[in-house]
């Protein structure tokens, strides 16, 4: 086969992948800059990835802002009945965990998926289902409690929405090592897309994911399984390894 046919070949599996798309149903929310009622590998009803990501290509990111009622998803029967189906053993958990915080449990669900897939043995630095530091356990240490873990996950998640005056998409950043300018990290300023597979990025922990908040609020959020069949959702496609020359 000549290059230049194998050049077309790819030219148009590249074609074909970016013209893949979802309508969720939900309508396009009119408080996301770049909403689209379809999601593609760049847009969505919670608006696109680059308005998701203001400001990574440059000076470092400046989060637009949501608060959590502004965000459109599906039901928390949709999402079980669905793609988030091996998330329903644990509802107990997320309903129990939402009512205290008073977050809604899909939200809840939908980290857990994003997170571990749902997997309550995940284990790492970070275990259990909502990957999230020991830390912010009631007492400060790990326990083997599924319903400790969902609390510390949804705790941090609330504290993180509060303390940055109510605006979830920063909140939903953070949780996955998002920062802004002024805390001392990448220079002073904000996540910017050359940071995490950067060597100060690396030896900070695993790289961030920049396709995280398009994943999450136009993804899993709306009933797409980031994971397999949709997971042409996103633009930077981060393994979180940089072993393969990505930026993430």
């Amino acid at each position: 086969m000549s290059v230049f046919k194998t050049a077309t070949l790819v030219a148009l599996a590249a074609a074909l992948a970016n013209a893949q798309s979802a309508n969720p149903g939900v309508g396009s929310n009119p408080k996301a800059e770049g909403a689209t009622d379809e999601v593609t590998s760049n847009t969505g009803p919670n608006g696109s990835e680059d308005w998701l990501n203001t400001g990574i290509t440059d000076g470092g990111w400046k989060p637009p802002f949501l608060a959590l009622e502004d965000i459109y998803h599906i039901s928390l029967d949709t999402f079980y009945g669905g793609i988030g189906s091996s998330c329903k053993q644990y509802d107990q958990y997320f309903q129990s965990a939402g009512s205290k915080y008073n977050v809604d449990p899909v939200i809840l669900a939908v980290l857990a998926m994003q997170e571990s897939s749902c997997n309550a043995d995940a284990g790492g630095p970070t275990p259990g289902l909502m990957q999230v530091s020991c830390a912010n356990y009631p007492n400060g240490e790990c326990t083997d409690s599924i319903q400790d873990n969902v609390d510390a996950g949804t705790n941090y998640l609330q504290g993180q929405i509060k303390s940055n005056g109510g605006n979830a998409i920063q909140a939903f950043g953070a949780y996955n090592g998002w920062f802004v300018a002024g805390n001392g990290l990448n220079g002073n300023k904000g996540l910017t897309e050359d940071y995490p597979c950067s060597s100060e990025g690396q030896s900070n922990g695993v790289p961030q994911n920049l396709d995280y908040l398009h994943q999450i609020l136009n993804g899993w959020l709306l009933g797409l399984d980031v994971y397999g069949d949709d997971n042409w959702i996103g633009t930077y496609k981060c393994d979180q390894s940089c072993s393969d020359g990505s930026k993430c």
